[in-house]
């Protein structure tokens, strides 16, 4: 019975209406193929072989289309398959470079007039190293696109001109181009953002025609970075929202978690709660003089915290997209004044209180339950602080 009920091959016949241009074309066609493979070749196979040229293109652009239909899911299943098996279609890293170049691209935060820096130095000094690895994988040794990164690479403001160079100056061109962007990121500070590198790699993922099983070796050691930025354009993209299943989930290990004792140090206490699961919510209590405790509950504003308490030098006011903090000098000494954006309420430390507080926050991180829960939320936020 099963046997009978089992489905057959589909085989459609489908009828198409060509206007006369396009009928003449495929006459046209038909001829060469005929020639070209010693026999007659009909109307209709030369019809369906069209088709058969385009198949892979048309199943990348439709599987493209389909991922970005739903976004959140399709980000989250490209992340578990790349962790489990380091391979990703074609149209998956078309997806994944989608939201890398929002991530990159838009809301830009340069300090000073935004704390920190995000994407950080090191994020772009990845992306120059992924698209000229990239590049170097094409198929065609001349590039069509060779003037377009360039370009965007900020060679025009240098004078660069590929339009009447041949292939093989215009390759030089661009490795010229991608080498001089590496040397202004190599200083700490005043350092310049390369461009729109990340417009680069998502043309030369897209069109440079490589397999996908090159692109997973050439790519996989800037994975974190890569990601990072993706699931931060997916945060930019669709409401502050991580990429993770909606809903609780039963097998989220965050549940099972047993959170730290909460860290002392004289006045101050920081502690972790994880009551908004998978969130992990961070406490800091001033002390029963003072009576002042503030919670973090969102990763985005702990992350800018955990930047702002040990990477920020104190000559200038922190301006953060959660936080701001001003330091005044003062004869008793240094007081930094922190206003957290979401209450509009401002809080004030001593030097040795703020010093004691970037320490604390230093030995939580360093826990092993807090490190797991936190690379959990970065990998579903991205690139935050």
């Amino acid at each position: 019975m099963m046997s009978v009920l089992k489905k057959k091959p589909r085989h459609e016949v489908i009828s198409i209406r060509l206007s006369e241009d396009r009928l003449n074309l495929l006459e046209r066609y038909q001829r060469v193929l005929s020639e070209q493979l010693r026999r007659e070749v009909s109307l209709g196979e030369a019809a369906f072989l069209v088709i058969e040229e385009r198949v892979e293109g048309m199943d990348r652009e439709t599987s493209r289309h389909e991922m970005l239909s739903t976004p959140t899911a399709s980000l989250y299943h490209i992340r578990k398959k790349w962790e489990s098996q380091h391979t990703l279609s074609v149209a998956e890293w078309d997806v994944l470079m989608h939201y890398l170049q929002i991530g990159a691209e838009e809301e830009i935060q340069e300090p000073p007039l935004l704390w920190p820096a995000i994407p950080s130095r090191e994020s772009y000094a990845v992306l120059l190293d992924a698209f000229e690895a990239v590049y170097l994988s094409r198929k065609s040794p001349a590039s069509e696109h060779a003037g377009y990164y360039v370009r965007n690479l900020g060679g025009d403001a240098a004078g660069v001109r590929t339009s009447d160079e041949k292939p093989e100056q215009k390759h030089q061109a661009v490795l010229k181009q991608v080498a001089s962007r590496k040397q202004l990121l190599k200083p700490s500070e005043k350092w310049e953002r390369p461009g729109s590198v990340a417009r680069c790699l998502l043309v030369a993922v897209r069109d440079e025609e490589v397999e996908s099983s090159k692109l997973d070796q050439v790519l996989a050691p800037f994975w974190l970075t890569l990601w990072g930025l993706a699931a931060r354009g997916h945060w930019l993209n669709h409401e502050h929202l991580p990429v993770r299943p909606a809903g609780p989930s039963e097998d989220d290990f965050r549940r099972r978690i047993i959170l730290p004792e909460p860290l002392k140090s004289d006045d101050l206490t920081l502690s972790f709660t994880g009551i908004g699961c998978p969130e992990l919510g961070v406490s800091i209590d001033l002390g029963h003089i003072r009576r002042v405790s503030f919670l973090i509950a969102r990763y985005p504003e702990l992350a800018e915290f955990q930047t702002m308490l040990t990477g920020w030098p104190m000559k200038r006011s922190w301006n953060g997209r959660h936080f701001v903090a001003t330091p005044s000098k003062e004869k008793a000494g240094t007081t930094i004044t922190l206003w957290l954006r979401r209450n509009d309420v401002g809080i004030e430390f001593t030097e040795r209180e703020w010093v004691a507080l970037g320490e604390l926050s230093l030995n939580s991180s360093s826990l092993p339950e807090i490190q797991r829960w936190l690379e959990e939320l970065r990998l579903e936020y991205g690139e935050q602080g």
